[in-house]
């Protein structure tokens, strides 16, 4: 339940039974250097990852480990060595120095004059713009505190107006989150003070949230115990102490692909990444969970460090972008022209590592909510999550973030054309999303053209704003009449399919008529718009039973083979004994281009997929797992669902 704080009473901090005890040694950053087969087994195995880098033919892994569990990695004939900045600093080193010395920037939780004083002295400041609620209370009975900035914050409901959510330090010892969101605060309210007219219009129509700090206990833990501590302090074990077999991440504990995988979220407890017992079960999600199903934000920066990405939905799995994608690209920009200059925007599972019961997903599959996870820098190299108590550096980062930030809140009121922070604007209809993000080029989940098709009725489809209204197929064949046919809301894929859909959703239609050898030029009207145009050929077509995709590399990576596909027969041999007429597609002579959905008729019965390796460049997709799925989907191609049996082959 939200309760509305007093602004006059202090709630007090209540204490835990669970006290911190000597842990299984200090936390420290290591550098892994190991095959990406064995990068892949230490996801799994829950490790504290918080970097990767190319090394060669290996990987270079940042890990935040303790004794044990480096003696451990150690034992299993792991490369380590501490990672140190360029004065031959460890990360604890520098944390330790920091202490000594007295912060000059960073302040806790609890202490006098720390971030809770602050909100509730920006509260009492502000009593026409601001209003403070207590969201819930941690494990050791911290108040969860968000600040609502809107003018007559206290007179109208909550929700009431468009809303924006800037929320920060899920995780404890990511401390430049904290101060970045928390001078972001303070720049609305100096602005508006300052008669800014933009802020002051905004600030009639708009409700800004802040969240400065999501985790309250283990954020002050990392200034009284383990400077790099991660999670919350649930009391995993129940014996009354905190160690590093404790705490959930609470950034894998939201009620969205909760316990989809071992790779995204881990079930082990003492795993940085430990996704808790039940989908919401902590005080910390619960608080955020809730704030964001009552106000619903247009938008979300859901701040964190480091690294410096700009990530956004879909996380729990690769090649999955939303179908709003477009909006996402226009506020966070792209590789030539990032939102935060220096940083690469991009979908999270694809830039970073792939994440289950996380926030962002979580509102923008529940909330339609365009939510970002800005991650960001470490201020000098090799400072890693200790970033420098450098009054200099630290609101130099801020500022980088700001155009990024005053985009978010210029959007809110109308989300759909969004105020971007470099210019790119969004377009009524795409029919790849590579037309507004190049790097999304290989992504065929949002890639609608093709040059050939192999049957007919043939499905097309194209990504259309929601306002638009209907949409209408328009088609000629061999540059004859117009034909027009309405065209239906595509559903999705079991597995694959369109997300966030608030904005933007996919429309399908079917082209008919056709006889190999014809061409057809296809686009998509609605609203007094229309899109752009393709082409493709009509090569074939038949009544096949089943579709045999021979992806087999016989000229690239595996060179010396004989031509063509290898392993072919022992599935057309079977197939042939049971009496099913086949077609073959193989995939390396067509110039490994996986074969799409729209290219391959609608009446097919099933799908026999055979694979020799992944290779570079396919349209199947060097990153993706490539293999058939009941709902269609096959790496990165589509192919019919009507019709298909759900046996699957290898």
């Amino acid at each position: 339940m939200t309760i509305t704080a007093s602004l006059l009473i202090a709630a007090g901090f209540v204490g835990s039974t669970a006290q911190a005890e000597p842990r299984d040694g200090d936390l420290e950053v290591y550098t892994a250097t190991v095959a990406a087969k064995h990068a892949d087994e230490l996801a799994r195995q829950g490790h504290d990852i918080v970097e990767t880098r190319q090394a060669g033919s290996k990987l270079e892994l940042d890990m935040v480990l303790d004794e044990n569990q480096r003696e451990r990695l150690a034992e299993r004939g792991v490369d380590l060595k501490v990672k140190r900045n360029k004065d031959g600093k460890t990360s604890r080193q520098l944390a330790t120095a920091q202490a000594e010395n007295g912060y000059d920037v960073w302040r806790s939780w609890d202490e006098r004059g720390g971030i809770r004083d602050e909100l509730y002295d920006i509260a009492r400041r502000n009593p026409h713009l601001t209003k403070l609620e207590v969201l819930g209370h941690s494990h050791q009975g911290r108040e969860i505190i968000a600040l609502k900035v809107t003018e007559g914050a206290r007179g109208i409901a909550d929700g009431a107006r468009p809303s924006v959510l800037y929320s920060s330090t899920q995780h404890a010892r990511e401390w430049i989150s904290t101060e970045v969101n928390r001078r972001t605060l303070h720049w609305f309210l100096d602005r508006w003070r300052a008669n800014d007219r933009d802020v002051r219009t905004m600030l009639k129509q708009t409700e800004l949230w802040f969240v400065l700090v999501a985790n309250p206990d283990g954020y002050q833990y990392t200034f009284d115990h383990e400077r790099l501590w991660r999670k919350n302090l649930r009391d995993n074990d129940g014996d009354g102490q905190i160690t590093n077999a404790d705490g959930v991440d609470p950034n894998r504990n939201f009620d969205e692909h909760f316990k989809y995988d071992e790779e995204g979220s881990s079930s082990q407890i003492a795993s940085q990444t430990y996704r808790g017992p039940s989908p919401a079960s902590e005080p910390e999600t619960q608080a955020m969970q809730g704030l964001l199903d009552r106000i619903q934000p247009k938008f979300q920066s859901n701040w964190h460090s480091y690294g410096e990405w700009i990530l956004y939905p879909q996380g729990w799995q690769i090649g999955t972008p939303d179908a709003d994608n477009p909006l996402y690209v226009a506020l966070a920009g792209t590789d030539e022209k990032p939102a935060i200059e220096g940083f690469d925007p991009g979908i999270s599972s694809d830039e970073l590592y792939v994440t289950n019961g996380e926030t962002t997903d979580y509102a923008d599959v529940h909330n339609g909510t365009i939510a970002f996870t800005p991650e960001l820098g470490e201020g000098t190299p090799g400072s890693g999550f200790v970033f420098p108590d450098d009054e200099e550096l630290i609101q130099a980062e801020f500022e980088k973030t700001l155009p990024f930030s005053h985009g978010l809140a210029r959007s809110a009121t109308d989300p759909e054309n969004p105020e971007s922070p470099v210019g790119i604007g969004v377009e009524p209809f795409y029919l790849s999303q590579a037309d507004i993000d190049p790097e999304n080029s290989a992504l065929s989940m949002f890639d609608f053209r093709f040059s050939e098709s192999y049957g007919d009725p043939q499905e097309v489809r194209v990504l259309a704003k929601r306002s638009l209204g209907p949409i209408t197929l328009k088609y000629r064949i061999n540059g004859s009449d117009v034909v027009t046919k309405p065209t239906t809301k595509w559903t999705s894929g079991e597995t694959y399919g369109v997300g966030n859909d608030e904005y933007y959703h996919v429309m399908s239609g079917e082209v008919t008529g056709t006889d190999p050898g014809d061409t057809v030029e296809v686009w998509f009207e609605g609203g007094g718009e229309a899109s752009e145009s393709f082409s493709y050929d009509a090569v074939s077509e038949n009544d096949s039973d089943v579709l045999v995709m021979a992806a087999e590399d016989y000229t690239g990576a595996s060179p010396n083979l004989p031509d063509g596909p290898q392993y072919l027969g022992y599935y057309t041999d079977a197939l042939e004994a049971n009496g099913l007429s086949y077609d073959v597609y193989d995939v390396d002579a067509k110039g490994r281009t996986g074969l799409t959905r729209r290219a391959w008729p609608l009446r097919r019965r099933g799908l026999v997929h055979r694979r020799r390796r992944r290779h570079q460049g396919s349209r199947l997709g060097s990153r993706q797992r490539v293999q058939p799925r009941h709902d269609g989907a096959v790496g990165g191609a589509r192919l019919p669902q009507r019709g298909w049996p759900r046996a699957q082959y290898r």
